[in-house]
C-alpha cells in the first residue's frame, strides 16, 4: 500500500461474485471487464491531460486476441472513439516482466481476494479460499485501498473505482472495504 500511495496510483477495477454452481462466461466477464477498466483509464487520462497505455495480464493467446479486438472496435466506431487517449489496444504481459502487473498482483491476491472473499463468500462458499480471519484485512487496510481509487461523476452518477458484482446476495461495495458497513 505505501508503494501505491508514494507514487500516487489510482486503483479501479471490478470484484465478481460468483454464485455457487452457477455457470460463468468467464470469456464475457474478462471482455467487459477490460471495456471498463479502458473507460475509466479514459477519463483519468482526460482529467490528467494525458495518454496512455493499458498493459494486461496475460491469458490465452486467443482470449487476448478477443479482449483486444472488443477494445478495436470500440476505437474505430463509425460514431467515433471511445478511447482516444489511449494509444494503442490493450498488451498482454506477463507479471515476471513489468512491475505495473507485479504491483497489480500482489494488491489483488494479498489485500483484494482475501477481503472480497470474507465480506462476500464467508457463510456462503466453504473452501480454503475464505477464511472470516480475513476480516483483519479490511479493518486494516480498507481505509487506505477506498483512497486510492480513481473515482468520478459522470453527470448522473459516481463510476470508477472498486466496484463489486455479488451474484450471491446482490450487497454493496462498501463491503468489501468496511465489514461492519451493512450489519
Amino acid at each position: 500500500m505505501a508503494l501505491i500511495e508514494d507514487h500516487v496510483m489510482r486503483v479501479f477495477g471490478r470484484v465478481w461474485i460468483k454464485q455457487p454452481g452457477a455457470v460463468c462466461d468467464d470469456q464475457a466477464v474478462y471482455t467487459f471487464s477490460v471495456q471498463a477498466i479502458c473507460a475509466n483509464f479514459e477519463k483519468l487520462l482526460e482529467t490528467s491531460d494525458d495518454t496512455g497505455l493499458v498493459i494486461a495480464d496475460s491469458r490465452l493467446p486467443t482470449d487476448n486476441a478477443a479482449v483486444a479486438h472488443s477494445i478495436f472496435t470500440q476505437k474505430f466506431r463509425t460514431a467515433g472513439d471511445c478511447y482516444p487517449r489511449l494509444l494503442e489496444m490493450p498488451s498482454f504481459g506477463h507479471s515476471r516482466n513489468h512491475a505495473g502487473l507485479q504491483v497489480a498482483d500482489l494488491l489483488c491476491s494479498a489485500l483484494l481476494f482475501p477481503m472480497a472473499t470474507a465480506a462476500y463468500c464467508t457463510g456462503h462458499v466453504a473452501n480454503v479460499h475464505v477464511d472470516p480471519g480475513f476480516d483483519v484485512l479490511a479493518g486494516r487496510f480498507g481505509n487506505r485501498l477506498r483512497a486510492v481509487q480513481y473515482r468520478y461523476n459522470d453527470g448522473s452518477r459516481w463510476r470508477g473505482g472498486l466496484t463489486v458484482s455479488d451474484q450471491i446476495a446482490k450487497r454493496s461495495g462498501a463491503l468489501l472495504f468496511n465489514r461492519t458497513a451493512l450489519e
